[in-house]
């Protein structure tokens, strides 16, 4: 038997049998690597299995979960074949039968109604999916089979994002679902636990505390943009991007910016932790970026963007000094910005981006720093973008103004 590391908290979960087992926690509490554990487990064991792993959106459930069940399958030395185009790991267990893992979104919520034969699911960012959307997803797992039926569903316990989540498993008592509320100290991973106490020390908001640090339900008050969600522009001026470097824990974040006249659209393209700069620059290039197209990366990276610039792309710092942070939001809040749909990362930074607070509640004028990557390289972007350009462009027309 392969084997599997979980903490104490997370032990008694793996034979739990429940319809729904919600597994709600603060960053970096190990509740997504538990739930990709438990299927891994229910797959080596009773096998025949046909996992569903679902986020809003497919694409940002390939960059983050796929990658989780590799790494599980090459540590414990499990032979797997992934289809990239559809998106499915196949895998046999030590009996011989054989498991499916399939990868998706909502995008096509009727292409998910069709699929047949599943026999469990796991919902990834529980918050991104709406009660409706909920409702119709529990309906496709309603096959006769030989084994127990789990949705598993893992979450942050934002209730500005979804309130419906509380109040459907937290507010009332369901008999069919066992709920876990886990912290950074549940983390079975002792590297892990410490890059995240890390993040979490520098938190002084208490909603933001509450959410990510004790795995509580709480509402960020207090937030600086209020941009909604539409298709990509059709028709455009140009376009540019702005890039925020991360690595370990933190993501690093690429995001496409889409001009028409004193109008923009921002587009989530990567949001991933884990990668270097050569993998940025790979990434960059599957993606069709041009040699030519101006990409606004963090100023505080000289060698990062050496670095990628090596690798052909025109990348270049962005405008930093004193009091740019301010400044920059400032000059958003003056646009018209929109979050292109299926960017759901930007859809959840901007959703909890607010101004610090200090012990009485006043509001300071700057924000709080903690998972923003793709609000930086949005302010990175525009920002400079628009003062290399010399102008803003207000009601269509340009001006050559800039708001120092």
């Amino acid at each position: 038997m392969s084997e599997i590391v979980l903490s104490a908290s997370f032990f008694p979960l793996l034979e739990d049998k429940h319809r729904y087992l919600i597994l709600c926690g603060g960053r970096g509490s190990g509740k997504s690597e538990f739930a990709a554990r438990k299927i891994f487990y229910r797959c080596l064991n009773e096998g025949n299995h046909r996992f569903l792993v679902l986020r809003k959106v497919r694409k940002t459930c390939g960059v983050s979960v796929i990658k989780v069940f590799q790494v599980l399958l090459r540590a414990n030395g499990v032979t797997f074949e992934y289809n990239k185009s559809d998106h499915v790991i196949r895998f046999s267990a030590p009996s011989g039968k054989s498991n499916e893992l399939l990868f998706d979104g909502l995008d096509e919520p009727e292409k998910i109604k069709s699929i047949k034969g599943l026999t469990g699911m796991w919902i990834e960012e529980a918050t991104e999916f709406t009660a409706s959307e909920f409702v119709e997803t529990d309906l496709v797992l309603r096959e006769p089979g030989t084994t127990y039926k789990q949705i598993i569903l893992s979450f942050n316990p934002d209730q500005l994002l979804a309130p419906w989540l509380k109040t459907r498993f937290f507010d009332n008592v369901d008999p069919d679902a066992l709920v876990h509320i886990s912290t950074i100290e549940d983390n079975p991973i002792a590297s892990m636990r410490e890059d995240y106490r890390k993040q979490l020390s520098l938190l002084t908001d208490e909603a933001l505390r509450k959410i990510y640090l004790f795995g509580m339900w709480a509402s960020p008050k207090g937030r600086i943009y209020d941009w909604d969600v539409q298709p990509a522009p059709v028709r455009y001026d140009e376009f540019f991007y702005g890039l925020d470097f991360g690595y370990s824990v933190n993501p690093s974040a690429l995001i496409k910016v889409y001009r028409r006249a004193d109008e923009f659209w921002v587009e989530e393209i990567i949001h991933q932790a884990g990668l270097t700069n050569q993998a940025i620059a790979s990434e960059m290039r599957g993606l069709g970026i041009g040699k030519y197209e101006q990409v606004y990366a963090d100023a505080a990276e000289p060698k990062s963007i050496d670095e990628i610039a090596e690798f052909g792309f025109n990348v270049r710092a962005c405008d930093k000094g004193p009091d740019s942070v301010r400044a920059g939001i400032g000059y958003l809040k003056a646009q018209k910005i929109h979050i292109v749909q299926g960017s759901t990362n930007i859809i959840r930074e901007a959703g909890k981006y607010k101004w610090r607070e200090d012990k009485n509640g006043n509001v300071l004028p700057e924000p709080v720093k903690f998972d923003d990557h793709s609000m930086d390289a949005i302010r990175y972007a525009i920002m400079t973008h628009m003062r290399a350009a010399g102008a803003v462009y207000i009601g269509g027309i340009k001006r050559s103004v800039y708001p120092e």
